[in-house]
């Protein structure tokens, strides 16, 4: 309290108030005292100058012995003029000092020898004030018929110091009644003063703690309510600039938590500054309070040597980007393939700038793989195409270097030529459709068939090619069925592509089932084709629907296959909305699930009616 403005401005006031009030007493009291005694010193000039009237009376009584007498008369009659009273005496001397008459005897036998007074014994007139003395005093000198005499004035000043007395009384009364109104008075300045200011303070308190909504009232134009009005346009402009640091903080968060590449900061001191939800999903259990960049640098392989944080510590294959990063490709971290990237930062720490990392993780798991799959792919119809190119270069070549060549063996020759060449049409085939498949620039024939009729159909047209192979191919079905809308023509591919490995791989005398199903109230039917043979082994069910995979690679030339055509199947069943799932155990047969919609989920734009007619590619 006692260190507040308010008691601050409330001692300020009453001590000017004591001291002005305490310093004009002392004043006035000391001018009556001043007063007083020039005052008296005037009144003796006035009435015992030379050639006034009462010191020629008294110089004209000096013609006798007793001259005294007389001139003690003649005082008597101007004792009211000389102020003579129980505070004031006159004596009359002589010459050295001794006293002849006087209004207080007693006193006038132990006069000291003032000042006055020995001027006076010297011939002179006494009228001088001594400074500091408790009495006021005059001296003539009259001379007159050869008698010599010195009328002096003596005042006590005790009427002086009782009026000093009363005047000190009165001071004090007055100080003490002017101290009392000034604590009061100083208490309502002091509140005008302090108020506003500590508004102020408890605005700026505010302030502090976020509160933007609380506004300070002026009640004045002095320089406090010019402040407080400042005080508000700052406010007012600190919230909007704040409004607009935390839209744009939250619209970076924002973009940052959305992100799809994991992006975080690191510290001066390696700690982790920011961290997005991409970020924590990626680092899962790793993530912790006491992560940090080492601890990264160590889980992703990140050539980084030193103990302090510096874009020049990393080492190859790091590599230096032109805007003073650095870019680390191909780094694998959970079957993740990253491109990591590195650029300092600058923030704000308690006041000082500081220098810190900030990473951006690029996830190109899915574009290297494609890339992987690219190669693989042109590695595969290269691979594809030149079995049957060198068939029939060495067809070719065989029937020039040999003009004598028989017939029949010519005739050979290009029969195989013939067929490489189809091989290849169909492999070329192929690629377009599974290229138009997975593009989505195939063209449907939808139109409302059963299901059931398709399947019978098929298995008549596939009996004859499974009785080749002794194979019993059997048909199953629920006894009511829907009809399906989609592209017959396609769905039936899928079905003789299905039931032709089914014949292929399933040794002679197999048996294969084929079994259409259908829950009442399900949106889906369901076919399976399930076979004795083979089977498929366990680490080659991933890839089976891969292009140009094969379980048995030595029999791709016995079955005339391209290894296109499960891959092809795959995407017109998902085209169609539905799915195709494959279950084998080597050894043991295989059994393929196609689950098919009754509402085909084809696009329209994609597609054509069967009235519509042309050709589907």
């Amino acid at each position: 309290m006692f260190r507040s403005l308010y008691f601050k401005i409330v001692m300020i006031l009453v001590v000017m108030v004591f001291s002005v009030m305490c310093v004009v007493g002392a004043i006035l009291i000391g001018s009556v005292v001043d007063f007083y005694k020039k005052d008296f010193a005037d009144q003796m000039r006035e009435n015992l100058s030379p050639g006034t009237q009462l010191r020629d009376e008294l110089t004209s009584a000096m013609t006798k012995d007793d001259f005294y007498e007389a001139q003690k008369k003649i005082l008597i009659s101007y004792g009211s003029s000389l102020g003579i009273d129980e505070y004031r005496d006159y004596y009359i001397l002589d010459t050295d000092g001794m006293l002849l008459a006087g209004s207080n005897p007693e006193l006038g036998l132990s006069l000291a020898k003032t000042t006055n007074m020995l001027l006076a014994m010297n011939g002179e007139d006494g009228y001088n004030i001594t400074e500091g003395s408790d009495y006021s005093d005059a001296a003539i000198y009259l001379e007159n018929n050869g008698y010599k005499c010195i009328i002096y004035i003596k005042d006590t000043q005790d009427e002086a110091r009782e009026l000093t007395w009363i005047l000190f009384s009165i001071v004090i009364q007055s100080l003490f009644i002017g101290l009392l109104i000034a604590i009061i008075l100083s208490f309502f300045l002091a509140k005008a003063i302090s108020s506003p200011i500590q508004n102020l303070t408890r605005g700026t308190q505010l302030v502090a703690e976020g509160d933007f909504t609380h506004n300070i009232e002026t009640h004045s134009r002095d320089e406090i309510g010019i402040l407080t009005d400042n005080f508000n346009h700052m406010k007012t402009v600190l919230k909007n600039t704040l409004d607009e640091v935390s839209g744009e903080r939250q619209k970076l968060e924002t973009v940052l938590s959305y992100l799809t590449d994991p992006v975080i900061t690191f510290s001066n001191d390696g700690l982790i500054l920011h961290i997005n939800e991409s970020g924590i999903r990626l680092l899962g259990d790793e993530y912790n309070e006491s992560f940090n960049i080492y601890k990264f640098f160590e889980l992703f392989g990140v050539p980084y040597e030193g103990d302090k944080l510096d874009i020049d510590n990393f080492r190859p294959p790091a590599i230096r980007t032109a805007d003073g990063g650095v870019l680390i490709r191909a780094l694998i971290y959970k079957d993740h393939v990253l491109d990591v990237s590195f650029g300092m930062i600058r923030y704000n720490d308690k006041s000082e700038i500081k220098r810190g990392f900030i990473t951006v993780i690029h996830d190109i798991t899915e574009s290297y793989e494609l890339d992987k799959a690219r190669r693989e792919f042109v590695a595969n119809v290269s691979h594809e195409l030149r079995t049957p190119l060198t068939s029939i270069k060495g067809a070719c070549e065989t029937i020039l270097e040999d003009e004598d060549m028989p017939d029949d063996v010519r005739r050979h020759f290009l029969a195989m030529v013939v067929s490489e060449s189809d091989r290849m049409t169909r492999i070329v085939t192929d690629l377009l459709v599974l290229s138009r498949l997975e593009n989505n620039r195939t063209k449907w024939r939808i139109e409302s068939f059963d299901i059931k009729d398709a399947i019978r159909h098929l298995c008549e047209l596939m009996r004859v090619d499974a009785k080749s192979h002794n194979h019993t191919l059997r048909f199953s079905a629920s006894k009511y069925i829907p009809k399906i809308t989609g592209d017959r023509e396609r769905i039936e591919q899928v079905l003789i592509n299905i039931l032709s490995n089914s014949i292929k791989y399933t040794p002679d005398g197999g048996e294969i089932n084929l079994i259409a199903l259908y829950q009442k109230n399900s949106d889906y039917i369901t076919i399976q084709v399930a076979d004795n043979g083979i089977g498929i082994p366990e680490e080659d069910l991933a890839h089976i629907f891969e292009r140009f995979y094969r379980v048995e690679k030595s029999r791709t030339s016995e079955t005339g296959g391209t290894g296109l055509g499960l891959a092809i199947a795959r995407e017109i069943v998902i085209a169609h909305g539905g799915d195709i799932s494959i279950d084998s155990k080597y050894g043991s047969g295989t059994t393929v699930t196609i689950k098919l919609p009754i509402k085909t989920k084809l696009s329209s734009s994609k597609s054509i009616s069967r009235e519509e007619g042309g050709a589907v590619v």
